[in-house]
């Protein structure tokens, strides 16, 4: 239960603030007025403390919402679905809980006017990389001042993330525009070169402007077909994207490499299927209905038909992780790099 001192604070707070969050580790409620000053409420617990922060919370929600029934069960239904009502954003914001900035975060109705707030309460929480990458998937976001301190903290988070889909995402937004320096861009693709999530992640934003450090020059660029595949930045894709699957032990990494190969050198007579040998198959078709003899550009054909769907079967029917995925899909990802390595050899 709260003291009837904590109750009065908390009210002032309440009146006089715009923004509120609750530090459950350190037992203390900050606002944050109209100016920008933070206002902080150290909280005297005089029982257990779960039920201190619940109580404050269930303070919030009925002085601010206007519900004594504690946080409304719609928005944890709502709150990654973008479908919480422009009029409610502020009000979200001085409740106290996380769950509801995740829901202003992810809301389609966010603008600039309350997204300094949406990153002030996620500040400190568990919830704060997610709730940035909600964030920085908005363009708006991206080009605003908030956006740049959104992702120095994601910078800085991620040598503490390990789920391989939150690497990948994380490099991908940090990618965009000038969010971060040059010299942070460097790291990354240095970085990548141990830890491939990371290439991926460039593979999928800096199409036709990954780095070149290996002095990669472009092959001949005559032949039509090739021509996507023969420039510098094509070289440096593919070369990037082999290097990828040579390290492959994670099946993330995998399908959304695929995805991006196969994506990077689509052609309009060439479908998606999902199985290695109707892909060379196709590939041959086509070449020979071009009337052409030409092995560089089967290869080219080949990569244009992989995708997700050749390995996600396998992988799910197995469980496959770590090096066992290169050793039961070595049937699939063979082919796959021989074509690479043929498109990325001089002749």
């Amino acid at each position: 239960m709260l003291t009837p001192e904590d109750t009065l604070r908390l009210n002032v707070l309440i009146s006089t603030c715009v923004a509120i969050r609750i530090d459950i580790y350190k037992l203390v409620v900050v606002g944050l007025t109209e100016n920008k000053k933070e206002q902080t409420i150290t909280l005297n617990p005089s029982g257990d403390s779960t039920k201190t922060i619940q109580a404050v919370q269930k303070l919030l929600v009925s002085k601010i919402l206007g519900s004594m029934g504690g946080y409304p069960s719609y928005l944890k239904r709502w709150s990654r679905m973008g479908q919480v009502g422009s009029s409610n954003l502020k009000s979200l914001l001085k409740i106290g809980n996380i769950e509801a900035v995740v829901a202003v975060a992810n809301s389609q109705n966010l603008n600039d006017e309350v997204l300094d707030l949406v990153w002030w309460c996620a500040t400190n929480t568990d919830q704060q990389a997610e709730i940035g990458r909600f964030l920085l998937t908005r363009d708006f976001v991206a080009k605003h001042s908030v956006g740049q301190q959104i992702a120095h903290y994601l910078l800085e988070f991620l040598p503490f993330t390990n789920d391989t889909t939150q690497l990948i995402d994380t490099t991908n937004l940090l990618l965009q525009d000038n969010l971060i320096s040059q010299t942070a861009k460097d790291r990354l693709w240095k970085q990548g070169q141990r830890k491939t999530a990371f290439l991926v992640g460039f593979i999928e934003r800096m199409e036709g402007n990954l780095p070149n450090n290996n002095n990669t020059i472009a092959l001949d660029s005559s032949i039509k077909e090739l021509e996507c595949v023969n420039n510098e930045q094509g070289q440096i894709m593919l070369q990037t994207i082999n290097h990828i699957l040579k390290k492959i032990n994670q099946e993330h990494v995998l399908y959304r490499t695929l995805e991006v190969l196969g994506t990077y050198l689509s052609h309009p007579m060439v479908r998606r299927l999902a199985d290695i040998e109707q892909c060379q198959t196709q590939a041959e078709n086509i070449l020979e209905q071009l009337g052409l003899d030409n092995e560089k550009i089967k290869a080219r054909l080949l990569l244009a038909g992989v995708s997700e769907q050749l390995v996600v079967g396998t992988i799910s029917a197995h469980s496959l992780a770590g090096s066992a995925i290169r050793k039961k899909l070595s049937n699939v990802l063979e082919p796959i790099q021989a074509a690479l390595k043929l498109l990325t050899t001089p002749i």
